[in-house]
C-alpha cells in the first residue's frame, strides 16, 4: 500500500498533490502503514481515506479505497459508526467494543467480529481535521469470553458445594453466630461476632451473654430464650449488645435449640437504624419540598388554565364570527388571544428564571451605570407619588450579569415595593462593595470573596416571618386573588442564583422590606458598547435556510412564516437528517436549530459538525429549556445567536435578517 499511495494521483482529491501534504498528515500516514492492525487515516472536510494492506482486506469489492470518502466507504454501517465519527471530529478518542461489527472475510467467507477505534488527528494549527480509524478483530475475545463464562459457572457450582459445609458457613457468614448453653454461657463465636463487638472468643468463653445485653433488653432476651429452649419456634427479636469499647450495637436475632446447645444467628442492624433515622429526616424535608412543588404545580395550572381559557375562547369566538360571515371587530379576538399568549410567554420565562435554566448572556458591566440607565423605566414602574433615593458606591467593582434579566429583576422588585407602599412611599436603591472574610452564617454558606451588594429597600408594610420563609416560592403571594401570580421574587431568586450570587430578605411588619442581592466580583474588562446593527431590509430575497426542530407543528409554522417572508426553507426533524442535508444539499446562508433534538445528538453537536465543514456557517439556536449552557467557544463565535422559546414569529424573522445582514 505504501507504493500504491505514492503512485496514486492525489491532485484531484481534496488533499492535493502528495508533495504538498502537511507534516502531521505525512507522519500519520507513516504510522498507519507500520501498524499491524487494519488502519486508515481519514483527513479533511471530505473525510478522504488513506489505508494500509490489512485494512484493504476488510473492504468489499477490490479492496481499494484510496481517496474515497469515509462515509461512502462505510455507508451500510454508518448508522452505527456515524455518532462515534462525529465525537472523534470533536476531539474525543473512542474505542468502541460494546457495539462490535461482524464483517465477512474475503478469503474464507466466514463472519468475524471487529471493534473500531477512532483517534483524532490535528493539523499544524492543532485543529482537529481528521481521525485514525483502527479495526481490531475481537473474534478470539468472544471465544475467550465464552470460555471464562463456563469456568465462572463451574466455580459458582463449586462455591455452592463449599457453602453447604457448616464450618465454612460459620467462618464466612456475614452474620454474627454464637453457640451458648441453656444458661446462656458462650461456647463459641464466629469471626463476624468478634469483629462486630470487639470481644475475642477466648475473652468471652464460659461467660454469660446476658452480661453484654443492654439492661433494658435483658427481660425480652430471657423470654425469647425460654421459647427457643422449649422447642417453640420464637419470633425474631432485637437486642443491644455492648461493644468492648463501651458503646452498644443493635442486632436482630433468630435461634434454634438442638437439645444441648442453642445456636443463634444475629445481623448487625445498627447502620440500618441510623439510615432509617436519616431517611425519616430526609422524607420530612422531601415532604416539605413536595408541598412547595404541589403549590407550584397548582399555581402553574391555575395561571395556565386562565391563559388557555382566554386563548381558546378568543379562537372559538373568532371561528364563530367567521362562520357567520361577520368579520367586523374580529381583530379584538385576535388581540385578546395574542395578549394571553404574551402573558404565557412571560410566565414560562419567569419559571425558567426561578429554575435557573434560562439562557443567560452575561457580560462585564458597571452596575451604577446600568442602574442609572434604567432610571426612567424604574420611575415609571414606581409611579408619580413614589420617591426614589440613590445611595451608590463611588466606584463599584465590575459585575458579569445578563442586562435584560437584571432589568427584569429590578422591575419586579420596584413593582413589589410600590404595592407594599400603596403607591406612596420611598424606595432606596443602594450599591456597595463587600469583601466576605468568612462564609455567610446561613444554610447557603456563600463562600468568602469579593462581592457587590445591591439593596432595594422600601418603607411599606413589611412581611411577617412566616411569609418571609416562603417569599421565594413560585406562586406564593400575599396579594388578593387576581392581583399577582407570585412569580416576581421567584424570578429574582433564580436569576441571582444562576448569576453565581445570593439573595435574601430582611423585614418586619410595618418596618418595610429590604431585598439584599450579592453578586460576585468580575475581574474582566468592560468592553465598549458596539453599535446595535439594524437590518437594512424587512424581507428576505431567497436566502436558503436549514430549519431543524423535532416539534412538527412549530416547525411547520416557522417554515410557512419564513417562506412567506422570502426565505427558501429546507426543514428536518433530527440531527442526522440535518447533517445529511447540510453536506449534500448545501450551501445554506443560515441554519436555525433547536438545541434539544432526538436520536442522541444535540443542536450543539450539529453546529460543531457543520462548522468543521464550513467554519463561517451562521447558526441561530432556539430552545425552550437550556439545562446546559452553550460552550463559550461556540456561543461567542461570530455568526451565532440564541433565542428562547416561546417567541413571536416576527422576532424570529428579525433575528434571521439581522444575522444575514452582519
Amino acid at each position: 500500500m505504501a507504493e500504491q499511495i505514492t503512485q496514486f494521483d492525489w491532485r484531484y482529491s481534496s488533499l492535493g498533490p502528495l508533495p504538498h501534504w502537511q507534516a502531521p498528515l505525512r507522519i500519520a500516514v507513516d504510522m498507519m502503514l507500520l501498524s499491524p492492525f487494519p488502519c486508515a487515516v481519514v483527513w479533511g472536510a471530505q473525510m478522504t481515506v488513506i489505508h494500509n494492506d490489512p485494512y484493504a482486506a476488510l473492504l468489499a469489492g477490490d479492496g481499494h479505497a484510496l481517496g474515497q470518502a469515509f462515509d461512502t466507504l462505510w455507508a451500510k454501517e454508518w448508522k452505527a459508526i456515524g455518532p462515534w465519527v462525529y465525537k472523534a471530529l470533536e476531539g474525543c478518542s473512542n474505542f468502541v467494543e460494546d457495539q462490535p461489527l461482524w464483517l465477512p472475510c474475503k478469503r474464507t467467507g466466514s463472519q468475524s467480529c471487529h471493534a473500531f477505534s477512532y483517534t483524532p488527528l490535528r493539523d499544524e494549527q492543532y485543529e482537529v481535521v481528521g481521525f485514525l480509524h483502527t479495526v481490531i478483530d475481537t473474534s478470539a475475545s468472544v471465544d475467550a469470553h465464552d470460555k471464562w463464562r463456563d469456568q465462572a459457572l463451574a466455580f459458582e457450582r463449586q462455591i455452592e458445594r463449599i457453602l453447604a459445609d457448616r464450618d465454612h458457613i460459620w467462618q464466612l457468614s456475614r452474620d454474627a453466630m454464637v453457640v451458648v448453653t441453656h444458661d446462656l454461657r458462650l461456647q463459641a463465636a464466629n469471626p463476624t461476632w468478634q469483629r462486630a463487638l470487639g470481644w475475642t472468643e477466648d475473652e468471652m468463653r464460659g461467660e454469660s451473654i446476658l452480661e453484654l445485653v443492654h439492661p433494658a433488653d435483658r427481660a425480652e432476651v430471657e423470654i425469647a430464650v425460654i421459647e427457643f429452649l422449649g422447642n417453640r419456634r420464637g419470633e425474631q427479636f432485637e437486642t443491644r449488645l455492648r461493644h468492648k469499647d463501651g458503646h452498644y450495637r443493635l442486632f436482630r436475632w433468630t435461634a434454634s435449640f438442638d437439645g444441648t446447645l442453642l445456636t443463634a444467628v444475629g445481623r448487625d442492624i445498627s447502620q440500618d437504624l441510623e439510615d432509617a433515622l436519616r431517611q425519616s429526616d430526609t422524607l420530612l424535608r422531601a415532604s416539605q419540598r413536595l408541598d412547595a412543588v404541589s403549590h407550584l404545580a397548582g399555581g402553574m395550572a391555575h395561571e395556565m388554565n386562565n391563559l388557555l381559557s382566554g386563548i381558546g375562547g378568543s379562537l372559538e369566538l373568532l371561528q364563530r364570527r367567521m362562520d357567520q360571515g361577520r368579520l367586523e371587530h374580529i381583530d379584538r379576538y385576535v388581540a385578546l388571544a395574542s395578549d394571553s399568549v404574551r402573558r404565557a410567554m412571560t410566565l414560562t420565562h419567569r419559571l425558567l428564571a426561578f429554575s435557573r435554566h434560562q439562557p443567560l448572556s452575561p457580560k462585564p458591566l458597571d452596575i451604577n451605570r446600568q442602574l442609572s440607565a434604567m432610571e426612567p423605566l424604574l420611575r415609571q414602574v414606581l409611579g408619580a407619588e413614589m420617591r426614589l433615593d440613590w445611595e451608590l458606591d463611588v466606584k463599584p467593582w465590575t459585575l458579569c450579569l445578563d442586562i435584560a434579566q437584571l432589568e427584569n429583576a429590578m422591575v419586579n422588585l420596584f413593582a413589589n415595593a410600590r404595592e407594599a407602599c400603596l403607591g406612596r412611599g420611598v424606595v432606596t436603591l443602594r450599591t456597595i462593595n463587600q469583601r466576605l472574610q468568612a462564609p455567610l452564617p446561613d444554610e447557603h454558606g456563600v463562600s468568602p470573596g469579593d462581592y457587590v451588594a445591591v439593596y432595594v429597600t422600601d418603607d411599606g408594610h413589611g412581611m411577617p416571618e412566616v411569609d418571609l420563609a416562603r417569599a421565594f416560592e413560585p406562586f406564593f403571594t400575599t396579594k388578593p386573588m387576581g392581583h399577582g401570580a407570585g412569580l416576581g421574587l421567584a424570578m429574582v431568586y433564580g436569576f441571582v442564583g444562576q448569576s453565581g450570587g445570593h439573595v435574601w430578605l430582611e423585614s418586619a411588619p410595618d418596618h418595610g422590606l429590604k431585598v439584599c442581592m450579592l453578586f460576585p466580583r468580575c475581574l474582566e474588562h468592560i468592553a465598549p458598547e458596539p453599535p446595535q446593527p439594524v437590518p437594512a431590509v424587512t424581507r428576505a430575497s431567497g436566502q436558503r435556510v436549514l430549519l431543524v426542530d423535532d416539534e412538527e407543528n412549530l416547525r411547520s409554522v416557522m417554515k410557512e412564516y419564513l417562506q412567506e417572508r422570502g426565505f427558501d426553507v429546507c426543514d428536518v426533524r433530527d440531527a442526522n437528517s440535518a447533517l445529511d442535508r447540510f453536506r449534500h444539499h448545501g450551501p445554506f446562508e443560515l441554519v436555525i436549530t433547536d438545541i434539544g433534538l432526538p436520536g442522541g445528538f444535540s443542536g450543539r453537536q450539529v453546529a460543531r459538525a457543520m462548522r468543521m465543514v464550513e467554519p463561517a456557517q451562521k447558526i441561530l439556536f432556539i430552545t425552550g429549556f437550556n439545562d446546559q449552557p452553550l460552550d463559550p467557544q461556540l456561543s461567542e463565535a461570530p455568526g451565532t445567536a440564541l433565542m428562547l422559546k416561546p417567541f413571536a414569529l416576527a422576532s424570529l424573522m428579525d433575528q434571521a435578517l439581522l444575522m444575514l445582514s452582519e
